[in-house]
C-alpha cells in the first residue's frame, strides 16, 4: 500500500505532463498566424503582377540606390551609437570617473526619448531657419534669410547623426549589462602578470565586450533600415519612405509589396548572421564575478573623461529636453493649458491601444514563454516571434491594410484591434526576452514539487511560477507598453481617418507645419507618458530592460 502511495505522484506528474503538449501546440499557430498573414499577402500581391511590371516598379523606386544608401546611413548610426554608448558604459562601471553613479542611471534613460522626438529636436535647433541659424543672424544683425546656412542635417548624414545619437542607449545597455557580467579574476590575472592598464583593456575585456557590441550595434543598424519616423522627418529617401509613398499614392501595391519583400529580406538576412555570429561569441563570456570589481584609474584622464559623459548626456538627454522646454517658453500659460487639453483623446487613444497591444503581446509571450522554460528550448515559435520582430512597421501597416480590406473590411474600422494586432506583432518578440529571462530565475523543481501534489499544469504556472516571476514579467510588460506608446510607422498608416496617437500627432504637426512650440508641446507630453514608465523600469536597475533592447 505505501508503495502505491508513493507511485501516485509520479503518475500525477506523468499525466499532468501529458496534457502540456495539447496546450503548448497551441502556441505555434497562435505565433504564426500574426506573422504569416500579413507576409503571406505581400507575397500574394507581388505575385500578382508580372515579372516585368515589378521589375519596372524597383527599377522606378532607385532599389540599387536605395539599397547603398541606407546600408551608408545605418552604417553611419552605428558608428555614432558605439562612439556615444560603449565608452560610456566602459567608463561609469571599470573607471573612477567623476560622478559615475550618476552617469550610470542617466545612461539608459533618453530610451524615454522617441528618435523622431529627437529628429524635432534637431531640426529645431540645427536646420536652416532653426534656434542656431537665427541666434548667429541675430548676433550679426541680418536677417535669417539673408544669412547663408548649410542645410547638411537634412538627408541621410542628418538621419543617421539622429538615429546614432538616439541608439546609443542600446549600445550602453548591451555594454553595461557584459560588464556587470564579467568575473573581474580575469583582469586582475592580466595584471598580475605585469600587464598595464590599457593591454588589460585591449586583451581581455575588449575581447569579452565584443559579443556586447556586436548585439547593441547590429540592432542600431537593422533599426536604421526599418526606421520610417527619423527618415521621413529628415528628408531622407530610404525603403520605408518610398513604400509610404507607393500606398499613398496608389502607384503599385505590387511593386509596393515587391519592395517590401526586398527590405524584409535584408532585415531577416542580417538578423540571421547576428544569431549566428553571438551564438558562436557565446563562449567568450565569463560568468558572473563573485568578487567586487576594481575600478581603473584614470588619472589626469579623470576630467576629460568626465567632460566625454557631459557631452554624451547634452546630446541625448539634456538639449532634447532642454530644446523642448524652451520651445516652451514661446507659448503663454494660458495657452499651454488650453493646447494640451485639446489632446485628451489622443492621449487616450495612445494609451488605449498600447494598453491593448502590450497585453496580448505578454499573454502570447507568456504561452510561448512557459513552454520553453518547461521543454527547455525555445522552438519554433520563438523563432516565428523573431522573425516578427524584423517586419518594418510600414511593411506590416501596408500589408495589413490590403489584407484586411480585401477579407475583413469590418476590421478597419477598429483601431484599437487593428493597431493592437500590429503591435503584436512588431513587439511580442522583446516581450518574450523578458518573460524567458523572467522564468530562468524559477527552478523547474518547484512546479514539479506542485504537480508531484496533484496540482494541474495551469495552476502550478498560476499559483508557484507566477509569483516567483512576476516582477520580471510585469517589467517585461512595462517595456512593451512603453514601445507600443511610442509606436509610429505602423499606425500613421493603419489607424482609420480622425483616430490619431501622441506619435501620429507629433509627425503630421511637424510635416504640416513645422518644429513650432506646439509640436514642442505635443513631443513633451509624449516624452513624459513613455518617461513614467521607463523610470519604473530603470528603478529595478539598468539590467532589468536589457532584454527589451
Amino acid at each position: 500500500m505505501r508503495g502505491v502511495q508513493r507511485a501516485a505522484p509520479a503518475f500525477v506528474v506523468m499525466r499532468s505532463r501529458a496534457r502540456v503538449p495539447s496546450l503548448g501546440a497551441l502556441a505555434a499557430p497562435l505565433v504564426s498566424l500574426p506573422v504569416a498573414l500579413p507576409l503571406a499577402y505581400l507575397v500574394w500581391l507581388a505575385l500578382g503582377a508580372s515579372l516585368p511590371d515589378l521589375w519596372e516598379g524597383l527599377v522606378r523606386a532607385d532599389a540599387g540606390g536605395l539599397l547603398l544608401r541606407v546600408a551608408l546611413m545605418a552604417t553611419g548610426a552605428t558608428l555614432v551609437a558605439v562612439a556615444l554608448g560603449a565608452p560610456w558604459a566602459w567608463l561609469v562601471a571599470r573607471t573612477d570617473v567623476p560622478g559615475r553613479r550618476v552617469f550610470g542611471w542617466l545612461g539608459p534613460l533618453p530610451l524615454a526619448i522617441p528618435p523622431y522626438v529627437g529628429a524635432l529636436v534637431y531640426i529645431t535647433l540645427l536646420a536652416p531657419g532653426g534656434l542656431l541659424h537665427a541666434s548667429m543672424a541675430s548676433l550679426l544683425g541680418r536677417e535669417t534669410f539673408a544669412l547663408p546656412y548649410p542645410s547638411l542635417l537634412y538627408g541621410p548624414a542628418g538621419a543617421a547623426w539622429v538615429l546614432g545619437v538616439f541608439g546609443s542607449p542600446y549600445v550602453f545597455l548591451n555594454v553595461h549589462g557584459a560588464l556587470q557580467r564579467l568575473d573581474p579574476s580575469l583582469e586582475d590575472a592580466a595584471r598580475g602578470l605585469g600587464l598595464g592598464p590599457v593591454h588589460v583593456f585591449r586583451r581581455v575585456t575588449l575581447p569579452l565586450l565584443r559579443p556586447a557590441i556586436l548585439a547593441g550595434a547590429l540592432l542600431v543598424w537593422v533599426y536604421a533600415w526599418v526606421d520610417w519616423g527619423v527618415v521621413s522627418l529628415m528628408r531622407a529617401r530610404t525603403f520605408t519612405t518610398v513604400v509610404r509613398t507607393y500606398l499613398i499614392a496608389g502607384f503599385s501595391l505590387s511593386a509596393a509589396a515587391g519592395l517590401s519583400l526586398v527590405l524584409v529580406g535584408i532585415v531577416w538576412g542580417v538578423l540571421v548572421v547576428q544569431h549566428r555570429a553571438l551564438g558562436r561569441a557565446r563562449y567568450t563570456q565569463a560568468g558572473r564575478g563573485r568578487r567586487a570589481t576594481r575600478h581603473t584609474p584614470l588619472g589626469r584622464w579623470r576630467w576629460p573623461a568626465f567632460a566625454y559623459l557631459g557631452l554624451a548626456a547634452a546630446l541625448t538627454l539634456f538639449i532634447p529636453l532642454g530644446t523642448l522646454l524652451a520651445q516652451l517658453t514661446k507659448l503663454s500659460l494660458p495657452e499651454l493649458g488650453a493646447f494640451l487639453l485639446e489632446q485628451r483623446g489622443y492621449v487616450w487613444n495612445s494609451l488605449r491601444v498600447a494598453l491593448a497591444g502590450s497585453l496580448a503581446a505578454l499573454g502570447l509571450a507568456c504561452l510561448v514563454g512557459l513552454r520553453s522554460w518547461r521543454r527547455g528550448s525555445g522552438g519554433p515559435a520563438s523563432l516565428l516571434l523573431q522573425a516578427g520582430y524584423a517586419v518594418p512597421g510600414t511593411v506590416l501597416g501596408l500589408s495589413l491594410v490590403g489584407l484586411t480590406l480585401a477579407a475583413l473590411p469590418w476590421l478597419y474600422g477598429r483601431p484599437v484591434l487593428m493597431l493592437g494586432f500590429a503591435y503584436v506583432v512588431l513587439f511580442a518578440a522583446p516581450t518574450l526576452q523578458g518573460v524567458q529571462a523572467a522564468l530562468a530565475q524559477v527552478p523547474t523543481s518547484m512546479e514539479e514539487a506542485a504537480r508531484a501534489l496533484g496540482r494541474g499544469p495551469l495552476v502550478a504556472a498560476v499559483r508557484v511560477v507566477g509569483p516567483l516571476a512576476g516582477p520580471g514579467i510585469a517589467a517585461s510588460w512595462l517595456l512593451t507598453f512603453v514601445l507600443c506608446l511610442r509606436e509610429l510607422s505602423a499606425t500613421v498608416i493603419l489607424r482609420p481617418a480622425g483616430y490619431d496617437t501622441l506619435p501620429v500627432r507629433i509627425w503630421t504637426h511637424t510635416m504640416d507645419v513645422g518644429p513650432d512650440p506646439y509640436a514642442a508641446a505635443v513631443a513633451l507630453l509624449l516624452v513624459v507618458l513613455v518617461g513614467v514608465p521607463w523610470l519604473v523600469l530603470l528603478a529595478r536597475g539598468p539590467r532589468g530592460v536589457t532584454s527589451g533592447g
